[in-house]
């Protein structure tokens, strides 16, 4: 049998959730003319739904792949109608991917907290789907308890899904790029089915289907960071943001990927990488800050770097010694934007 899965919703901030049924507010009107505009419905018929119009829907097609064999059906709610079910704050948003683990159906979506990635269980392909989390949040909102106020990287809409390679699950999704919402970063990370079914939610890491830690040894680009934050990294669909310079952000001009925006208190962040003894790592960074880059491993100080004014792109280097696998971390402070390229490992 071939089915289709389909469906949009909305994402709202919470904000405007409360302000619908409030008095004098204009929010519900507004869901409504959106809705007869984007399903070309009349007000009458939007309003006539007793599930809503937004939503993950399931329809069965016939062999033509064209011709709809049956009614849809809703199988995740979008956010209007999430309150009270196992969905609420975790509603569908976009995105739909379905996959048929063992007996069980995996329903994976973009929900109404667009930098995630949420997935639901069913003994069943069409019905009965059930909440059960997050796989991963673009910039690692949740995973061990990180509030969005404290997002390691610009968010906003994420999309993906599962699949096995070789034996092993991967979580394949975006993160953003050039500080907007429509670039996108395609990244993969490993996760790991449990017993029960359940995913637990995995950290975003720059080692992507590399399956262990990346060497430190040889070159790497700088927009491989997983965690580029300034301490104040909105969620950029939600809070319509004006990008400018001083939000740190991947970029690029020609065949040059690199970094920029990186100002004071900026954080830079690798992980993971595998150190065996003595190592020196060279930064390509170019721009008009004058100041420190301090690199650590999460716990201590490996090092610093004095950081001037430079039009060219020139290398900077320092000396260390490391035997373990752990996350590289450089943090900026001083004046004027700094920009990184490339960082080289040298035994």
């Amino acid at each position: 049998m071939i089915r289709l899965y389909y469906g949009w919703s909305l994402a709202l901030p919470e904000e405007q959730l409360a302000a619908m049924g409030q008095r004098d507010s204009p929010i519900e009107e507004q869901i409504v003319a959106a809705q007869m505009m984007l399903f070309n419905r009349t007000r009458e018929e939007v309003l006539a739904e007793p599930e809503g119009l937004m939503g993950a829907n399931c329809v069965t097609l016939r062999d033509d792949m064209l011709t709809i064999a049956s009614q849809p059906v809703r199988i995740v709610p979008g956010q209007l109608k999430a309150v009270g079910t196992s969905f609420d704050g975790y509603a569908f948003y976009e995105a739909s991917s379905i996959r048929k683990i063992g007996d069980t159906y995996y329903f994976i979506y973009s929900p109404q907290k667009n930098n995630q990635l949420c997935y639901a269980t069913s003994r069943y392909p069409d019905r009965d789907f059930v909440y059960r989390g997050v796989i991963i949040s673009n910039c690692d909102v949740e995973y061990n308890g990180r509030e969005q106020k404290n997002a390691l990287n610009l968010s906003g809409t994420n999309h993906g899904s599962i699949e096995n390679i070789k034996g092993k699950w991967y979580i394949f999704y975006h993160r953003l790029t050039h500080g907007s919402d429509y670039s996108r970063q395609a990244c993969a990370e490993e996760i790991c089915l449990q017993p029960d079914g359940s995913i637990p939610q995995v950290e975003v890491t720059t080692q992507g289907l590399n399956g262990r830690p990346l060497e430190a040894r040889g070159r790497y680009p700088a927009a491989i960071a997983c965690n580029i934050t300034n301490g104040h990294m909105p969620n950029i669909q939600f809070e319509r943001v004006k990008i400018d310079h001083s939000l740190p952000r991947v970029t690029h001009e020609g065949d040059d990927h690199f970094l920029t925006g990186i100002t004071n208190g900026t954080l830079i962040g690798y992980k993971y990488f595998r150190f065996e003894g003595d190592v020196t790592l060279a930064l390509t960074l170019r721009g008009k800050a004058k100041g420190t880059l301090t690199i650590t491993d999460g716990d201590r100080a490996l090092g610093s770097l004095a950081v001037c004014p430079s039009k060219e792109w020139t290398d900077s280097a320092l000396s260390f010694r490391a035997n373990s696998v752990s996350p590289l971390f450089l943090r900026y402070e001083g004046e004027g934007m700094l920009e990184c390229k490339d960082l080289t490992f040298f035994e």
